[in-house]
């Protein structure tokens, strides 16, 4: 049998071909994999959005409207904000239940409901200045922003803290953020025309008598003895400056806030 004097490099060229041939072959299929892997994540971060947003739907008209709860920009602004991101990643399931949720030391995101009936009882509060305190991870501050309100968040969690100024730098950047003790309030933002508590009190702060406007309003829910509590608005009493005239509007129970486990000084 003859051979072509130049066969051996024919066959190393062959199979050099065929090797760089698999290669490309294996480099494509490695990148098909990958941009599947890729269509796959969008579709199902999509479809997450999507049973978000229907989620949100669901809460707007089977928990809100059904309840009272009537301002169109506020049911239009719940219809919409991400509730979802103010909460623990494991716990996104629960984000648009008629749930109070816990967010970690003792601190919660109230439920929907609530939050909508005591802002629904504060409006209007367009150009007003709201003090937000407890403000945790920034949902009801939003709220606020998106109200067309000044607002000014109070938290003295860092790591609590640390989320809401993430969620508000996406949704309502015009939240002024303050990380300080919550019996101190915001003297420096002060006089407010309206302070909102974001957890249960037992009673109202000293610091509300010199930091609430001359008609300013606070809103809150009150613990008269755990669990019971009212949702109240509060004035200040115009026959004696170190007094408030207190409103209770409905019967909620929520968790009181860690700083506000005082002994209650008065009843509503």
């Amino acid at each position: 049998m003859c051979l072509a004097p130049n066969s051996g490099k024919s066959g190393k060229g062959s199979m050099k071909l065929l090797l760089q041939r698999l290669g490309t072959k294996a480099g494509l299929e490695n990148m098909n994999l990958e941009q599947l892997n890729s269509d796959l994540l969008d579709r199902r971060n999509a479809s997450q959005e999507t049973d978000l947003r229907q989620a949100r739907n669901y809460m707007v008209d089977d928990q809100l409207r059904p309840s009272e709860i009537t301002d169109p920009q506020l049911l239009q602004i719940m219809r919409t904000l991400p509730r979802e991101e103010c909460i623990p990643l494991n716990q996104r399931s629960t984000a648009y239940a008629d749930l109070t949720i816990p967010l970690g030391d003792g601190r919660f995101l109230p439920q929907p409901l609530l939050t909508a009936r005591i802002i629904q009882a504060c409006l209007p509060v367009l150009s007003k200045k709201v003090l937000v305190v407890g403000a945790a991870a920034g949902y009801s501050a939003a709220i606020f922003q998106q109200l067309g309100a000044q607002v000014v968040a109070l938290e003295n969690n860092s790591r609590i803290s640390k989320m809401g100024k993430s969620f508000c730098s996406r949704h309502a950047p015009l939240v002024k953020w303050l990380e300080n003790d919550l019996n101190d309030g915001a003297e420096s933002s002060a006089p407010f025309d309206l302070i909102y508590f974001e957890g249960g009190i037992k009673k109202i702060p000293d610091f509300c008598i010199h930091q609430l406007s001359k008609n300013g309003r606070i809103a809150g829910v009150m613990t008269i003895e755990a669990p019971a509590g009212k949702v109240f608005l509060a004035t200040l009493d115009l026959n004696n400056i170190d007094m408030f005239s207190v409103l209770p509007l409905f019967d909620y129970s929520l968790p009181l806030l860690p700083t506000f486990e005082q002994i209650n000084d008065f009843k509503l």
